[in-house]
């Protein structure tokens, strides 16, 4: 399944936000999540909790996986890098 086409529209090429609505949107091989502040005030938990996310491949398969919005937004330099490639090699190869 690859990238979804929704994240070509991201202004920066790497993430797109979609409302819980329009959450399967995001489907793909493995979805990493994650939203700002409060997950109950931002709309992670309603988009999480529907229909649509539970349909989505990525979600029935359990390759949907929540990660630290500091770390994977907000993290810089070397040691935040390692700590997502170590992420990304655990959720997926493991």
């Amino acid at each position: 399944m690859g990238r979804p086409a929704v994240v070509d529209k991201a202004e920066d090429g790497f993430a797109y936000e979609v409302s819980p609505e329009q959450v399967d949107q995001a489907d793909a091989d493995a979805v990493f999540y994650t939203s700002f502040a409060d997950a109950s005030k931002s709309g992670e938990s309603k988009a999480v909790e529907s229909a649509l996310w539970k349909n989505m491949k990525a979600v029935e398969a359990g390759r949907a996986f929540h990660v630290d919005d500091d770390l994977w937004f907000m993290g810089m330099g070397y040691t935040a890098a390692h700590q997502i490639l170590d992420e990304l090699e655990a959720e997926l190869a493991g």
